[in-house]
């Protein structure tokens, strides 16, 4: 669930924006809902009497995660809407609910008369803060989805300085599981052009602050995220040293139950990143071998939906490309063009996402099937044997995308 407060000064224009051709209005107080026309003179009448105010118009965005879409019946919106500007002192005046039905992420708009029925104005005053704290309460109290954050930004259509802050999260993010030490991330990072810069305390030389460079853009590591500040990452690396010695200390009693996982082109991983591929993430490996054993390569890795197949890409596997109709990140063409079931995520209409399942029955098939439920689910239920966890074999001879 996200909120955003926008203030207005025409309720014209906002009226006529959120009751286009998709919207469906769900509730309104004080105003007559005849016609659009209706409503924009009803909310311009009450405005009439605080002209001296140059922003009367309430305009509130809400958009719910695509994975609680089920739930979002008209009813429930209408509440959480109520409950929303009850949090925020929305009180006491007119009000517009509309839901839009053009997204895979259910949103509908509040438009709100600033000036209430007492001709009082409401504040908005710290509403930024305020709404981070109510979305959370909202959130919690209904079981909402938490959003992904920075995994939904659309990374193609990012310019500089957006673009290296969200390069540099995206690299950092998936090499810090690995890393114990300040140094162990600096290596990592200059073997990828991104430099490394400490800020030092002058009396004792301590580490105070980090900051990183690529393409002459250089950001501190809080800039790119809170959790990439220098005192954040520290304690990653204290908490990565404690789980090596907690694994170096399992290793005995593991051997014996547990099967040796196998190397990934002649590169031996470590549980943590195993643990990564097999939560759906990917990881980043250098020098591994390639088939005919004559030169190395380097390629990010992932697993298919099974756990159960190895996969390379020279290209980040989350980039967004073109396939068939749908765009979809690369990981999703990679397992749909060796066939394989994946549940994908594919850009939809209204700047969201959508999640269906994709697959080809035959890998020489043009185009791929298509599926909102898991077509796997009936055939486990037939073969529950399959259902148990397996233990992923590195193809030898298909290695989805080719190097």
């Amino acid at each position: 669930m996200i909120a955003k407060n926008i203030k207005g000064k025409s309720f014209k224009g906002c009226v006529r924006y959120v009751m286009n051709e998709t919207a469906e209005l769900l509730e309104v107080e004080g105003v007559m809902a005849g016609t659009t026309a209706e409503i924009i003179r009803s909310f311009a009448m009450q405005r009439s009497g605080r002209k001296e105010i140059k922003q009367p118009v309430g305009h509130i965005p809400l958009s719910l995660a695509p994975e609680d879409r089920e739930r979002m019946t008209n009813d429930f919106m209408v509440q959480l809407a109520k409950e929303y500007m009850a949090e925020m002192g929305i009180r006491n005046t007119q009000y517009i609910i509309v839901r839009h039905h053009n997204a895979d992420n259910e949103h509908l708009h509040i438009v709100y008369n600033r000036i209430d029925n007492d001709l009082k104005l409401i504040s908005v005053n710290n509403d930024y803060k305020r709404n981070i704290t109510v979305c959370k309460k909202l959130k919690d109290r209904h079981g909402l989805t938490y959003g992904k954050g920075k995994e939904r930004v659309k990374r193609e259509k990012l310019r500089n300085p957006d673009a290296v802050k969200y390069l540099l999260y995206d690299i950092i993010k998936a090499i810090l599981p690995y890393c114990t030490s300040e140094k162990e991330l600096q290596d990592y990072l200059q073997s990828k052009d991104i430099s490394v810069e400490f800020k030092r305390k002058r009396t004792t030389g301590e580490i105070e602050g980090i900051s990183f460079n690529y393409d002459n853009i250089s950001l501190k590591g809080s800039q790119i995220d809170r959790k990439f500040s220098y005192g954040n990452l520290k304690k990653e690396f204290e908490k990565n040293i404690e789980a090596e010695k907690i694994q170096v200390e399992k290793v005995p009693e593991q051997q014996e139950s547990k099967p040796k996982m196998p190397p990934v082109g002649g590169v031996e991983l470590t549980a943590g990143q195993w643990e990564t591929l097999r939560d759906g993430r990917f990881i980043y490996l250098e020098n591994m071998n390639r088939r005919n054993g004559r030169s190395k390569f380097s390629a990010y890795v992932f697993l298919n939906d099974e756990n159960d197949k190895v996969f390379f890409s020279k290209e980040h596997p989350y980039t967004f490309v073109n396939y068939g109709k749908y765009e979809m990140r690369l990981r999703d063409k990679i397992l749909i063009e060796n066939g394989y079931v994946t549940k994908a995520k594919v850009k939809w209409y209204g700047g969201g996402c959508a999640y269906p399942y994709l697959w080809k029955e035959n890998k020489s098939d043009m185009e791929y099937k298509e599926a909102w439920s898991d077509p796997r689910l009936v055939k486990q239920e037939q073969n529950p044997e399959e259902t148990k966890r397996k233990t992923p074999k590195v193809q030898e001879k298909k290695r989805g995308r080719k190097m």
